[in-house]
Protein backbone atom coordinates (compact mmCIF):
# COMPACT_ATOMS: atom_id res chain seq x y z
CA UNK A 1 0.00 0.00 0.00
CA UNK A 2 1.47 3.66 -0.98
CA UNK A 3 2.34 5.67 2.11
CA UNK A 4 1.88 9.71 2.37
CA UNK A 5 6.08 10.99 2.81
CA UNK A 6 6.83 10.63 6.69
CA UNK A 7 8.30 14.57 6.22
CA UNK A 8 5.78 17.38 6.69
CA UNK A 9 5.35 20.12 3.37
CA UNK A 10 4.59 22.71 6.23
CA UNK A 11 7.59 24.48 7.29
CA UNK A 12 6.12 24.40 11.26
CA UNK A 13 5.07 20.68 11.21
CA UNK A 14 8.71 19.99 10.04
CA UNK A 15 9.99 21.69 12.95
CA UNK A 16 8.35 19.75 15.26
CA UNK A 17 9.22 16.58 13.41
CA UNK A 18 12.62 17.20 13.05
CA UNK A 19 12.42 18.27 17.04
CA UNK A 20 11.36 14.86 17.79
CA UNK A 21 13.62 12.82 14.98
CA UNK A 22 16.94 14.64 17.03
CA UNK A 23 15.64 14.04 20.63
CA UNK A 24 14.88 10.34 19.61
CA UNK A 25 18.13 9.58 17.88
CA UNK A 26 19.64 11.46 20.63
CA UNK A 27 18.63 9.80 23.85
CA UNK A 28 17.66 6.20 22.16
CA UNK A 29 18.74 4.83 18.93
CA UNK A 30 22.05 6.49 17.70
CA UNK A 31 24.17 3.90 19.97
CA UNK A 32 22.43 0.93 18.23
CA UNK A 33 22.27 2.35 14.82
CA UNK A 34 26.41 3.31 14.89
CA UNK A 35 25.49 6.82 14.30
CA UNK A 36 28.73 9.25 15.29
CA UNK A 37 29.19 12.04 17.03
CA UNK A 38 30.09 13.88 14.13
CA UNK A 39 26.67 13.31 12.41
CA UNK A 40 24.74 14.00 15.68
CA UNK A 41 26.79 17.33 16.21
CA UNK A 42 25.49 18.30 12.08
CA UNK A 43 21.92 17.25 13.00
CA UNK A 44 21.52 19.66 15.86
CA UNK A 45 23.50 22.50 14.48
CA UNK A 46 20.71 21.97 11.67
CA UNK A 47 17.70 21.68 13.65
CA UNK A 48 19.21 25.44 15.77
CA UNK A 49 19.40 27.20 12.36
CA UNK A 50 16.22 25.90 11.09
CA UNK A 51 14.62 26.57 14.25
CA UNK A 52 16.12 30.26 14.25
CA UNK A 53 15.68 30.78 10.63
CA UNK A 54 11.67 29.66 11.07
CA UNK A 55 11.76 32.76 13.98
CA UNK A 56 13.25 35.49 11.69
CA UNK A 57 10.66 34.44 9.25
CA UNK A 58 7.83 35.28 11.35
CA UNK A 59 9.74 38.61 12.53
CA UNK A 60 10.23 39.69 9.07
CA UNK A 61 6.39 38.77 8.21
CA UNK A 62 5.71 41.11 11.10
CA UNK A 63 7.75 43.81 10.37
CA UNK A 64 6.47 43.56 6.80
CA UNK A 65 2.86 44.17 8.07
CA UNK A 66 4.15 46.91 9.97
CA UNK A 67 5.84 48.76 7.48
CA UNK A 68 3.02 48.45 4.79
CA UNK A 69 0.40 49.94 7.53
CA UNK A 70 3.26 52.69 7.67
CA UNK A 71 2.74 53.30 4.27
CA UNK A 72 -0.69 53.07 3.91
CA UNK A 73 -1.44 55.86 6.92
CA UNK A 74 1.11 58.06 4.45
CA UNK A 75 -1.37 57.51 1.92
CA UNK A 76 -4.53 58.38 4.18
CA UNK A 77 -6.23 61.60 3.09
CA UNK A 78 -6.63 62.16 7.22
CA UNK A 79 -4.05 65.09 8.14
CA UNK A 80 -2.33 63.86 11.35
CA UNK A 81 -0.91 65.60 13.97
CA UNK A 82 1.96 63.66 15.36
CA UNK A 83 4.76 61.98 13.78
CA UNK A 84 5.31 58.72 13.49
CA UNK A 85 8.58 56.54 13.95
CA UNK A 86 10.28 54.61 11.13
CA UNK A 87 9.54 51.18 11.59
CA UNK A 88 12.79 49.03 12.32
CA UNK A 89 13.58 45.57 12.00
CA UNK A 90 14.73 43.41 15.15
CA UNK A 91 16.01 39.88 14.36
CA UNK A 92 15.17 37.47 17.00
CA UNK A 93 17.75 36.42 19.49
CA UNK A 94 19.96 33.80 19.72
CA UNK A 95 21.34 33.31 16.51
CA UNK A 96 23.30 30.34 16.44
CA UNK A 97 26.87 30.26 16.07
CA UNK A 98 27.70 27.39 13.87
CA UNK A 99 26.18 27.80 10.57
CA UNK A 100 24.73 24.75 8.14
CA UNK A 101 25.08 25.03 4.75
CA UNK A 102 22.81 24.40 2.07
CA UNK A 103 20.32 20.89 1.39
CA UNK A 104 20.25 20.30 5.36
CA UNK A 105 16.93 18.59 4.58
CA UNK A 106 18.67 16.40 1.97
CA UNK A 107 21.30 15.16 4.27
CA UNK A 108 18.17 14.08 6.55
CA UNK A 109 16.38 12.32 4.14
CA UNK A 110 19.41 10.01 3.27
CA UNK A 111 20.38 9.57 6.91
CA UNK A 112 17.08 8.68 7.17
CA UNK A 113 17.69 5.86 3.84
CA UNK A 114 20.58 4.94 5.65
CA UNK A 115 19.03 4.02 8.75
CA UNK A 116 16.08 2.28 7.14
CA UNK A 117 18.68 -0.22 5.64
CA UNK A 118 20.95 -0.75 9.19
CA UNK A 119 20.66 -4.36 10.00
CA UNK A 120 19.56 -2.62 14.13
CA UNK A 121 16.78 -0.95 12.42
CA UNK A 122 13.34 -2.24 13.04
CA UNK A 123 9.94 -0.89 12.69
CA UNK A 124 9.37 -0.15 16.18
CA UNK A 125 12.00 2.45 15.79
CA UNK A 126 10.91 3.49 12.84
CA UNK A 127 7.65 4.84 14.51
CA UNK A 128 9.65 6.10 16.83
CA UNK A 129 11.51 8.06 15.07
CA UNK A 130 8.50 9.01 12.87
CA UNK A 131 10.12 7.61 9.71
CA UNK A 132 7.57 5.50 8.27
CA UNK A 133 4.80 7.64 6.16
CA UNK A 134 1.39 7.19 6.94
CA UNK A 135 -1.04 4.81 4.49
CA UNK A 136 -2.69 6.62 2.03
CA UNK A 137 -6.36 6.88 2.33
CA UNK A 138 -8.72 6.39 -1.11
CA UNK A 139 -12.01 8.75 -0.86
CA UNK A 140 -13.76 6.30 -3.18
CA UNK A 141 -16.62 8.65 -4.04
CA UNK A 142 -14.19 11.04 -6.12
CA UNK A 143 -11.76 8.51 -7.31
CA UNK A 144 -11.22 8.37 -11.34
CA UNK A 145 -9.96 6.23 -13.64
CA UNK A 146 -6.79 7.90 -15.43
CA UNK A 147 -4.68 7.57 -17.94
CA UNK A 148 -7.20 5.57 -20.62
CA UNK A 149 -6.12 4.53 -23.52
CA UNK A 150 -6.56 2.46 -26.47
CA UNK A 151 -5.50 0.91 -29.36
CA UNK A 152 -6.79 -1.03 -32.38
CA UNK A 153 -4.99 -4.16 -34.04
CA UNK A 154 -7.06 -6.44 -36.20
CA UNK A 155 -10.33 -5.39 -35.49
CA UNK A 156 -10.03 -5.52 -31.71
CA UNK A 157 -9.53 -2.74 -29.07
CA UNK A 158 -6.97 -3.11 -26.49
CA UNK A 159 -6.91 -0.65 -23.59
CA UNK A 160 -5.45 0.09 -20.61
CA UNK A 161 -6.19 2.00 -17.40
CA UNK A 162 -4.47 3.25 -14.00
CA UNK A 163 -6.06 0.90 -11.65
CA UNK A 164 -4.77 1.70 -8.66
CA UNK A 165 -5.66 0.26 -5.14
CA UNK A 166 -9.02 -0.65 -6.92
CA UNK A 167 -10.08 -4.53 -7.44
CA UNK A 168 -10.76 -3.77 -11.03
CA UNK A 169 -13.06 -1.51 -13.68
CA UNK A 170 -16.35 -1.47 -15.65
CA UNK A 171 -15.42 -1.05 -19.46
CA UNK A 172 -18.20 0.56 -21.20
CA UNK A 173 -18.64 1.45 -24.68
CA UNK A 174 -20.71 3.83 -27.23
CA UNK A 175 -20.10 2.67 -30.80
CA UNK A 176 -21.11 3.82 -34.27
CA UNK A 177 -24.87 5.02 -34.06
CA UNK A 178 -25.57 3.96 -30.30
CA UNK A 179 -26.93 6.65 -27.93
CA UNK A 180 -26.08 5.72 -24.99
CA UNK A 181 -22.97 3.80 -23.24
CA UNK A 182 -23.13 -0.02 -22.61
CA UNK A 183 -21.21 -2.83 -20.57
CA UNK A 184 -18.89 -4.51 -22.38
CA UNK A 185 -16.72 -6.30 -19.90
CA UNK A 186 -15.60 -6.33 -16.14
CA UNK A 187 -11.86 -6.73 -15.39
CA UNK A 188 -10.15 -7.45 -12.55
CA UNK A 189 -6.51 -6.22 -14.05
CA UNK A 190 -5.61 -3.36 -15.62
CA UNK A 191 -6.06 -4.07 -19.34
CA UNK A 192 -9.03 -5.30 -21.28
CA UNK A 193 -9.94 -6.25 -24.80
CA UNK A 194 -13.07 -5.54 -27.11
CA UNK A 195 -12.95 -8.42 -29.76
CA UNK A 196 -16.50 -7.32 -31.04
CA UNK A 197 -17.30 -6.97 -35.00
CA UNK A 198 -17.81 -3.70 -36.45
CA UNK A 199 -22.20 -2.89 -36.51
CA UNK A 200 -21.54 -2.74 -39.99
CA UNK A 201 -18.91 -5.80 -40.67
CA UNK A 202 -16.58 -3.77 -43.16
CA UNK A 203 -17.51 -0.76 -42.33
CA UNK A 204 -14.97 1.50 -40.25
CA UNK A 205 -16.54 2.54 -36.88
CA UNK A 206 -16.01 5.27 -33.90
CA UNK A 207 -15.89 3.95 -30.53
CA UNK A 208 -16.01 5.65 -27.63
CA UNK A 209 -14.58 4.31 -23.96
CA UNK A 210 -15.53 4.85 -20.45
CA UNK A 211 -14.27 3.33 -16.85
CA UNK A 212 -15.76 2.64 -13.79
CA UNK A 213 -13.72 1.45 -10.50
CA UNK A 214 -14.84 -1.65 -9.07
CA UNK A 215 -14.59 -2.02 -5.63
CA UNK A 216 -15.48 -5.84 -4.54
CA UNK A 217 -17.51 -5.90 -8.07
CA UNK A 218 -19.34 -2.52 -6.57
CA UNK A 219 -18.96 0.93 -9.01
CA UNK A 220 -17.32 2.99 -7.26
CA UNK A 221 -16.37 6.74 -7.83
CA UNK A 222 -16.67 9.01 -10.53
CA UNK A 223 -16.25 7.45 -14.68
CA UNK A 224 -13.07 7.93 -15.97
CA UNK A 225 -12.77 10.70 -19.52
CA UNK A 226 -14.01 9.43 -22.62
CA UNK A 227 -11.87 7.76 -25.22
CA UNK A 228 -12.55 7.51 -28.70
CA UNK A 229 -11.41 5.54 -31.54
CA UNK A 230 -12.22 4.87 -34.89
CA UNK A 231 -11.92 0.88 -35.57
CA UNK A 232 -11.35 -1.12 -39.00
CA UNK A 233 -13.08 -4.34 -38.89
Amino acid sequence: MKKNPYLPDNDALRLVWLINFNNKLVKTHAKTLGLTPAQLLYMLTGLNMFTYILACVTAVDKFYHTVVSYKDSLNSNIIGTTTQAIPTYTPPDGAPILLTPSGFFGWITTLVANIKTNTAYTKEMGVDLAIIGSAKTIDWATAQPKKVKVSSNAGAVHGSFLKAQATGGRIECKRGVETIFTTVTNVSGAKFTDDRHNLVVGVPETRQYRIWYLLKDEVVGIVSDIVTITVND
